[in-house]
């Protein structure tokens, strides 16, 4: 019985099992270093394929320049005629190659600028690398946007008022001198003008050569549709907000520049206390409320040179001194020893109050048209082609 048990529990002959489990444990091995080989050849390609990505869209986006850079210089030899449609390049004809600095040719975009005007555009830019032909697995990177037009209204008179006006006694408005923008009145409203006693009003649209041609000083009793159709469109306003924004000078609701809380040179708008655009149903405490005094701005003497747009109304008192154009989506006034050199608009969007001119300053007149220093803010703003503000869209394969 004791033998018989002692042979059940003696161990078995093993000679042999150490092979096969070598030769499993060899192909489980194999299997993952081939996997991780597989993984590791890939890597370069997936990295390459990125850098492709990268470099259309970078090239891409030039491309975007390029036609902002076309739109915006209208009569160089690369330019795009303003009143005309694009040609080659800007049709989409054409590769036009990107290089490094160092020479070598990196890919290139072909750029489509469509539309014609002096408002808007369409754009689209697709970046290539390394270009239209090659191998396949090249990269394609397209971007389109619209582009719009950062421009001056080009009122019809010195001051431009789409509403009712009132000038006061002994107040000078003076539009006689410049004649770069074409004939100017010297007031300019859809309602009526009220003249105060001793009040000055000039304007140049008479012919100097044909006497029995005066000039007209003020136009008053206009249609609306003359003022709608050089102010800014919802889309202009749009993009000029988001310049201001860009450069720090946005700001909501009620506003007071003044020798404490001074104005940046440049553009400046104020909007709607919300920040919404007006609309129909806008309550009129939403509205901007711009003030503007003694030692708001920051040039010499004090003096603000820029454009102040403001979706709400803008009031100029004190001794402040402007020189470019101020832009009132609803109501303008100017008190006191105020002097504006450039020009006013004022849209009455709510405002039923007629807006007001009764400054006299020490020397000159309340209000001096300038031509130069409206369009471009005393030298502050360039006219210039931008993108309209979440117009911008990408596409890649």
């Amino acid at each position: 019985m004791i033998s018989a048990l002692s042979a059940l529990f003696q161990p078995r002959q093993q000679r042999g099992a150490v092979l096969p489990l070598s030769i499993m444990i060899l192909l489980i091995l194999s299997a993952v270093l081939a996997s991780l080989s597989l993984l590791t050849g890939q890597e370069p390609l997936v990295a390459r394929n990125h850098g492709m990505i990268a470099q259309a869209q970078a090239i891409a986006e030039a491309g975007i320049e390029r036609a902002l850079w076309a739109l915006s210089n209208p009569d160089s030899p690369q330019g795009v005629p303003s009143s005309t449609s694009a040609g080659a390049p800007y049709d989409g004809s054409q590769l036009i190659a990107v290089a490094t600095e160092a020479g070598p040719v990196l890919g290139g975009f072909r750029l489509t600028i469509t539309g014609q005007g002096e408002r808007q555009r369409q754009i689209l830019a697709v970046g290539l690398v390394p270009g239209d032909e090659g191998p396949l697995g090249r990269a394609r990177q397209e971007i389109s946007a619209t582009a719009v037009r950062l421009r001056f209204p080009g009122p019809p008179a010195g001051l431009s008022i789409r509403g009712n006006l009132t000038v006061g006694p002994g107040t000078s408005i003076d539009a006689s001198a410049d004649r770069s923008c074409g004939p100017m009145a010297g007031v300019w409203s859809a309602g009526e003008t009220t003249l105060g006693a001793g009040s000055r009003v000039l304007g140049n649209t008479g012919d100097p050569a044909l006497p029995s041609r005066p000039a007209i000083d003020v136009l008053d009793r206009q249609a609306p549709a003359s003022f709608d159709g050089v102010a800014f469109t919802a889309a202009e306003l749009d993009a000029l907000k988001a310049i201001a924004r860009a450069r720090g000078t946005y700001f909501r609701g009620s506003v007071a520049f003044n020798a404490s809380t001074r104005m940046r040179d440049g553009l400046v708008f104020v909007d709607t206390a919300s920040g919404a655009a007006i609309g129909a149903d806008t309550p009129a405490n939403d509205l901007a409320n711009v003030e503007i005094t003694s030692g708001a701005g920051t040039g010499p003497g004090d003096a603000f040179r820029g454009w102040i747009i403001a979706n709400g109304s803008v009031a100029i008192s004190g001794s402040a001194t402007i020189e470019g154009l101020v832009y009132a989506v609803d109501r303008f006034s100017q008190s006191g020893a105020a002097r504006l050199t450039g020009g006013a608009m004022a849209g009455h969007i709510r405002s039923t109050a007629a807006s007001l001119v009764d400054a006299r300053p020490d020397t000159g007149d309340a209000l001096r048209w300038s031509c130069a220093a409206g369009r471009t803010g005393a030298g502050t703003v360039t006219q210039r082609w931008i993108l309209r503000p979440g117009s911008y869209r990408e596409a890649s394969s």
